[in-house]
């Protein structure tokens, strides 16, 4: 037993005698296993780290106590930390084993960095491994959560995934390894738990060859993974494309794909939707809500996701736009978000008029300010150059935005990242598209305001 424990460390190809490594060890049964095993197998660049989450009192000081006593005797380098598991769980919303898990790894991959050690080793073990299968699975997982855990995830390696609970227990007897134990861990309490105390007894009744048959069940679904992810991959590089500083994901390809729920499930998870979110996304797509699709809105904690008839908008929160400015006269330049517009105040004779959207020519004095540079709101409208025949421009046709964007054919998440520029109440231009006709070079007009975006137009 001894032999079959030490090997795992070698054995796994996760590590060598000159890899420095720092072990995570809670003082339980199975991590003093683990730091026994990389003691007696001679491996000279270890450390030890200690998390006491205080939630056990004297029992949680008593673990940090004895772990920095074998640190000391075997001269070992020890580092240990105390964290207000209880009110981290609070403040963020989490369960306290999610709490403790969370403050763990973030302060191993601290002190790992600090020590500039290579590595971080874990004791979970085969049990462990199928526990965490099992809970997946019971909670509601995909392929992802199927695979279990990895013997090598970044920095994180776990040597003993590949032995059992019952040969680290007899490790431990047969090398009278010293250890604490968790009063916690007999308590049915916690789901991990259950599933060792109530639900593996019975699975072992079935077959009594389980454990293995589950681990080698993780090893298919981990190459499994990767094969679906190569698929995905390739999807994703057909319906999701860069558009603006987010994405744009194509619908109708999803829609129709025979993988249609875990297709979405895959394209939308990255951007922090949950798996309810994207159950009521889905619908919303699939026209199965009373609510027209086109313009709904989803958020998720980093992202702004606005559903088009075709296309899902998808926008980081963290990209504050400038909503408005304002001027009391004409600037050399308006700086608008990704607009740059230069601006020229030119006699009509002066002016030489191009046929570009990206130009605009206005009657001077017709205009009163303040100037305003907005995006679109709801009931905006204005007299589209060229839409009326009469002579007096207040009768030319008047059309709110929302139409004129329908008629243009934007998309929802294009019409409100367009700009528009105001005189008071009235719309001047509609940046990139249409003038209004109202502030049209005349006859009669003898200055001009010329406006040429030279950045944000296509």
């Amino acid at each position: 037993m001894l032999d079959n424990v030490k090997n795992a460390l070698i054995s796994s190809n996760l590590f060598n005698k000159s890899t420095s490594l720092l072990i995570a060890c809670s003082g339980g049964r199975d991590s003093m296993a683990l730091l026994h095993a990389f003691v007696s197998a001679e491996f000279s660049k270890i450390e030890v780290a200690h998390c006491n989450f205080q939630l056990r009192n004297e029992e949680s000081d008593g673990d940090e106590i004895f772990i920095r006593d074998y640190c000391q005797k075997h001269n070992i380098p020890f580092h240990t930390v105390r964290f207000e598991t209880s009110v981290f769980a609070k403040e963020n919303s989490v369960s306290t084993q999610m709490a403790a898990r969370t403050l763990r790894y973030e302060w191993l991959e601290t002190v790992r960095k600090e020590r500039q050690l290579h590595l971080i080793a874990v004791a979970h073990h085969q049990d462990d491994q199928v526990e965490t299968i099992l809970l997946q699975l019971i909670q509601g997982t995909g392929i992802h959560g199927l695979k279990g855990m990895l013997a090598k995830n970044d920095k994180i390696v776990r040597p003993f995934l590949n032995i059992s609970r019952q040969e680290i227990n007899q490790y431990v007897e047969e090398n009278k390894i010293s250890y604490r134990e968790d009063s916690s861990n007999n308590s049915t309490y916690y789901k991990r738990n259950f599933v060792r105390h109530e639900i593996s007894p019975l699975l072992k009744k079935i077959n009594s060859n389980y454990l293995q048959e589950l681990s080698e069940f993780s090893q298919r679904m981990q190459e499994s993974e990767f094969l679906f992810n190569e698929q995905v991959e390739k999807i994703r590089k057909k319906v999701l494309v860069p558009w603006k500083e987010g994405y744009q994901l194509y619908l109708t390809y999803l829609l129709n794909h025979p993988a249609c729920n875990t297709l979405f499930h895959e394209m939308l998870t990255p951007f922090g939707l949950g798996k309810e979110q994207i159950k009521e996304l889905l619908l919303t797509a699939k026209g199965l809500k009373k609510e027209n699709a086109s313009g709904q809105t989803f958020y998720s904690g980093t992202h702004r996701m606005i559903m088009d008839k075709k296309s899902l908008f998808i926008l980081p929160l963290e990209n504050e736009l400038t909503s408005l400015l304002t001027y009391d006269k004409w600037p050399n330049q308006i700086i608008f978000n990704d607009y740059k517009i230069d601006v020229r105040l030119q006699p009509v004779s002066k002016v030489n008029m191009h046929q570009s959207s990206r130009h605009a020519y206005l009657d001077a004095d017709k205009i009163n300010f303040p100037i305003q540079i907005r995006f679109p709101e709801t009931g905006d409208y204005f007299y589209p150059f060229g839409l009326g025949k009469a002579k007096n421009a207040e009768k030319a046709g008047k059309k709110k935005l929302s139409k004129f964007f329908k008629d243009i054919k934007l998309s929802v998440a294009e019409r409100e990242r367009i700009p528009v520029i105001k005189s008071g109440e009235r719309i001047l231009w509609i940046v990139n598209h249409r003038i209004d006709d109202r502030y049209k070079v005349t006859e009669s007009t003898k200055n001009v305001v010329v406006l040429l975006i030279t950045k944000g137009y296509e």
